[in-house]
């Protein structure tokens, strides 16, 4: 019994020796938290891409101190980390930003900004697009080394645009679907006034027997059935219009995926990442979307076409460069053209 109340007697001992020593530290933290100011500013951007930052350290101090936030000298517990926080990620290629600051004074900015793997230079459009359908305005301060799309091709959001390319699209549906309802409730209305009328003619039919006076009647009410047939037929057409330009939009929308999509996999490549520099993208007559790539090496422009047979169309063109450019030179063609099944047809730069 002695000895298993020693051992007890042992461990509350131990455990209050432990608890003593957390308090007695924690007391310690708190008073040397309370007494320590910030000695120098740590910032780091993290950045996943070899492609460039939007942001720099430099930057980030600069931004600081035109918004006069005090940092260097002032107590830890005093620097106003919401406002540091919330400055930058103002700017919209930030995606988070955590801040910290350690026991020897350094206070820790740690920034992840948003990975775009394009850039879109068309109609009025300077913006980064990520992988996910991030968009954000081109800082006025900083590039990334990513391909460029340019040409006649006019994206569905605004010029000004920034957020998930997603809440366009689904802006867009409900609008539509607001109008189609809207455009629902007017057709209903009118079927309800031709059937009054409708029923009205039988009402005559049934009360009015002079044969004349009825036609007189029909004629009438005739005249009131087929208005309000023509405004039917007329919500047909409109909601048909909705209809249609819902579908051209998902089109559209699709076009924009789809092209993410293939820019996402000539940057998963080391060769294509290195060689596709520039995208034209163009609208045919039936509005499909047709692409043309610049390349680093030569002078020649390769034609891709829609973005369909995407893995056939890219294995084609690295099999022509393999085989066939590195012996005939890079500037023997003017053009490589991937839009025939199973071939490369290139046209020969005359002037070589």
């Amino acid at each position: 019994m002695w000895r298993r109340l020693g051992f007890v007697l042992k461990v509350v001992t131990i455990w209050g020796a432990i608890t003593a020593y957390v308090v007695y530290s924690a007391v310690l933290a708190h008073r040397h938290r309370q007494e320590q100011s910030v000695e120098r500013v740590a910032i780091d951007v993290v950045d996943s891409t070899s492609s460039g930052q939007l942001i720099t350290s430099q930057r980030v101090k600069e931004m600081l101190l035109d918004k006069g936030i005090a940092t260097i000298n002032t107590n830890v517990d005093r620097v106003d980390t919401h406002a540091i926080k919330e400055l930058i990620c103002n700017e919209c290629f930030v995606d988070d930003v955590d801040i910290y600051a350690s026991y020897s004074g350094t206070l820790h900015i740690r920034i992840s900004q948003r990975t775009p793997i394009l850039r879109l230079l068309v109609d009025g459009y300077n913006c980064y697009i990520t992988e996910n359908g991030y968009l954000f305005q081109s800082p006025a301060h900083a590039a990334l080394y990513v391909p460029v799309v340019t040409g006649d091709y006019k994206p569905l959001f605004p010029r000004n645009f920034e957020g998930e390319m997603r809440e366009v699209i689904d802006s867009i549906r409900r609008e539509c679907a607001e109008e189609i309802a809207a455009i629902g409730k007017r057709s209903n209305e009118i079927i309800a006034k031709r059937n009054d009328w409708q029923s009205y003619r039988k009402a005559v039919r049934d009360s009015v027997a002079s044969r004349k006076e009825r036609q007189r009647y029909y004629d009438n009410i005739d005249g009131h059935i087929r208005d309000y047939n023509r405004a039917l037929e007329a919500t047909v057409v409109e909601r048909d219009a909705v209809l249609k330009r819902l579908e051209q939009k998902e089109r559209e929308h699709n076009d924009f995926l789809n092209l993410i999509d293939l820019v996402a996999k000539l940057q998963s490549d080391k060769f294509w990442r290195a060689e596709i520099v520039q995208i034209v993208a163009t609208r045919g007559r039936n509005r499909e979307l047709s692409l043309t790539f610049i390349p680093r090496s030569g002078n020649h422009r390769i034609h891709f076409g829609w973005i369909e047979n995407v893995d056939d169309k890219l294995y084609r063109l690295r099999q022509f460069y393999d085989k066939v450019a590195v012996t005939s030179g890079w500037d023997s063609y003017k053009s490589v053209d991937l839009n025939y099944a199973d071939r490369v047809v290139c046209t020969y730069n005359k002037e070589k």
